[in-house]
Parts: C-alpha cells; structure tokens; sequence
C-alpha cells in the first residue's frame, strides 16, 4: 500500500507512531540481518569451508546457493496469498533460516569424514536459504508497506547507510579477529566466536520482526491455483519488461559474484585484513553515496538509478580483470574496485529492491514478486554452475593479455561485466526510452 490505512479492518488498525516505530524496527532488521550476512557469505564463507575442506569449485557452487533456493519463490505465493497476516509466517521462517545459519559452526566436531562435513554445510546452507526465500516476497511487501511512495527512495537509503556502515565495522574487526587465531593456529576458536555473534544478531532480528506491525492488505478477490503463479506475471505487459531486466541480471551477476572471494583468498592469496578493510572501504562508500542515489530515485525513478548504477558494476567487474600477483598494483586495483562495486552496489541495492513492487498490480503482488524473484535466482544458478563448470575445466588454464597472466576467474570477471553492461542498456532500450516517449 502506498498510502498509510488506519482502517480498523481486521485488527490490523495502525497509528502514525506504529508506522515510525516499525520503521525504526525495520532499520534494526536490516542491521543484524546484514551482520548476519556479512559474515556467513564472501570471504568469510569461503574460508570456513576451506577450513573443512573445499576446493575452489565447491567453495562457488555453495555460495551460489542462495540462487538455487530462490527458485521456491515460484510455489510460496500458493501460500502467502492465503494469509490475511503475513508477519507470523515471515518471522518464524526469517528465524529458522538465521538459526540454520548459526548451526554450521557444529559440523567440524561431528565425528564424521570430511566428505560429509561439506555435504553437511552444503545441505545446511541449502535449508537455510529455502526458509528465507520461501517469505521472501511477503518479506519485500512487509517492509515497502511501511513506507509512503513519496519517502521510499528517502527511507531506503538511510537504512542502508545504517545496515551497510554497521556490518562493515563487524567485518573488518572479525577480519584481524580471524586472522589472528589462524596466526596462532587457533582457526576454529575463532570460528566459534564468529558464529557466537551469528547467532545473538539473530536474537536481535527476531525481537524486531516481533516489534514491527504489519499494515492492512486488501486480500485477493481470486484464489492462485498453479497455473496462475505462471500465467499471471506473463500476461501483464509492463511486468514482463521487469522479469527480462531481473532475468538479464541474474544471468550476468550471478557469473561471476560467487568468485570474488574464491579469487582474492585463492589466487591473490590476500589476508583476511586487508579483504575485509577492502571491504570496509566499499561500505564506506555505499554508505556516502547511497542517499545521492534515494533522492535521485525520488526525482527521477529507482529503474533510472538502476541503469547508471548496473553500469558502474559492469565496468568495476571489467577492472577486475587486471587484478593479477601480489604486485603493489593489485592491491590498488582491488582497493579501486572495492570502491566504484560500492558506488555501484549503493544504486542496485535500493533500486532493484524497489522496482518489481512498483510494476506490480495489488492484487496476488506476492505471485509477481515471487515468480520474479525465483525466475532470476534459477537463471543466477545455472549462471554459477556454467561459472563453476569453467573454474573445474580451466583450473590448468595459463593465457596472456598484453604480456599480464590471464587465470579462468579473469575471464569470468570480463564476461560478468560485458553482460551487465548489456543489462543497463536494456533498461534504457526498453524501459526508460518508450516511458518517455508515452510508450509504457
């Protein structure tokens, strides 16, 4: 709803100081849920299963994970559709995913063969993403409803500046923390204490799912039988030009965002000091630009600050390609990546999470949002799978460019950037251009 309702209907009534509560809740989610994030993903992931016993091939294809997960997006609005309160279900299954999460720091007492650890975490990270994924869109609807049209790009900007400044600052301290212990050759010590901090930010994200009300929504005048979920996202015309940008998206980003970490821990052999101040760095920046990019969104629209910041990532993941050895200039290339990748991400991260909601009709929007969501993370997988494919088929793979060693992981960076550039010219080919000409 774009427009706050204190309609008494069904309980659900809501006064002006509910809303700026939830919303505050809100910006707390979203803190300890980036926490959360941070340090179950990136390079924090890849060296937990390279503590168990990943190669480089497996450490990517878990980490594309989240992809294939997704896909229950398509089957989640059957459910979604007939709840006339969605809160419930989005905290409970929000909590079950984070707690999955916290539970893989067990596997490595687990009296078993190394083989099965990393089935373990594999299947572990797989249920995890399946809870999360399967509220996704209701959690999406949740968090939009609580804010005015006219203050999204406002609102959405200062919660990223909190979430992204505070789990950076988590970061970079578990960064030295990890690298200290490994130092000694006390990794797993350290490991316990991450996943200690795993789990009391998500006692955090429970108690403000808990906190946060949930606005009336005016229940679908229809029942979604299966055919539905498919059919109805693909006759609406406007929605179809949005499945095309997040297919494109999927398919471009997803080839190479796996391998980043893979790379810098892998083939940089960089620390995880100097990976998670990079990492500061490029929070620092998405912190200073992404209120630039809100009230740009507010003036403009999110799909214009969609397209000029798609770009940007394009060419950072074209950058990419140039960061080869320990030579002093890859570190000044990682760094400058980690800076316009922040730029960038500042942009998409407010963008995309916008831009399906507002190309949705209110009726079934979970149908839409879910079958958007699920086509795009199915896409993104395969994408990391070809990826992945490449990484095993290449891993003896020795190319130049201009006199500078060429790795697979180089490759994949410049075909990523190639694609997503593509990605921002199709929204101004066949979004923006037509808008503008009355051609919706």
């Amino acid at each position: 709803m774009d427009k706050h309702n204190n309609s008494s209907q069904n309980g659900f009534a809501m006064s002006l100081a509910d809303y700026e509560r939830s919303r505050l809740m809100a910006i707390i989610e979203g803190i300890s849920a980036r926490i959360i994030f941070g340090l179950t993903t990136g390079a924090f992931l890849t060296g937990y299963l390279k503590f168990l016993g990943a190669d480089d091939d497996l450490c990517g294809l878990i980490a594309a994970i989240p992809g294939l997960a997704s896909v229950i997006q398509f089957f989640s609005p059957m459910l979604l559709e007939k709840l006339s309160r969605k809160k419930p279900i989005v905290t409970v299954f929000n909590a079950l995913h984070r707690i999955l999460l916290a539970i893989l720091v067990f596997i490595p007492i687990l009296p078993v063969s190394v083989e099965m650890r990393l089935y373990m975490a594999g299947g572990l990270y797989l249920l995890s993403h399946l809870m999360v994924n399967l509220v996704a869109p209701a959690t999406t609807m949740l968090f939009i409803s609580l804010v005015p049209q006219n203050m999204r790009g406002k609102f959405f900007s200062v919660r990223e500046r909190y979430l992204i400044f505070v789990s950076s600052v988590v970061n970079v301290i578990f960064g030295g923390v990890l690298d200290e212990f490994e130092l000694h050759g006390r990794a797993f010590d350290g490991y316990i204490l991450m996943y200690a901090i795993v789990f009391m930010a998500m006692l955090v994200n429970l108690y403000a799912y808990i906190s946060i009300k949930e606005p009336y929504v005016s229940q679908p005048t229809c029942k979604i039988n299966l055919k539905q979920l498919f059919v109805m996202p693909l006759k609406e015309k406007r929605f179809r030009k949005i499945i095309i940008l997040f297919f494109l998206w999927g398919l471009s980003m997803n080839f190479s965002n796996p391998y980043f970490s893979v790379y810098m821990v892998s083939k940089l052999k960089l620390s995880y000091t100097f990976i998670t101040v990079s990492g500061f760095v490029n929070s620092f920046f998405y912190v200073i630009t992404v209120s630039i990019w809100g009230k740009m969104a507010d003036k403009k629209s999110f799909t214009y600050t969609a397209m000029l910041s798609i770009a940007l990532l394009g060419i950072t993941n074209i950058i990419w390609f140039f960061a080869v050895g320990q030579s002093v200039l890859t570190y000044v290339i990682v760094m400058l990546v980690h800076i316009t990748g922040g730029v960038a991400w500042a942009g998409i991260g407010i963008s995309l999470y916008n831009i399906p909601y507002e190309y949705t009709p209110e009726e079934g929007r979970t149908v839409y949002l879910g079958f958007n969501a699920a086509l795009s993370g199915l896409i993104g997988f395969a994408s990391s799978m070809l990826a992945s494919y490449m990484v095993g088929a290449m891993a003896d793979y020795a190319g130049s460019f201009a006199g500078m060693p060429v790795t697979q992981f180089q490759l994949i960076f410049l075909i990523s950037g190639i694609f997503i550039l593509v990605t921002s010219a199709y929204i101004w080919f066949a979004i923006i251009k037509p808008k503008l000409h009355g051609n919706v």
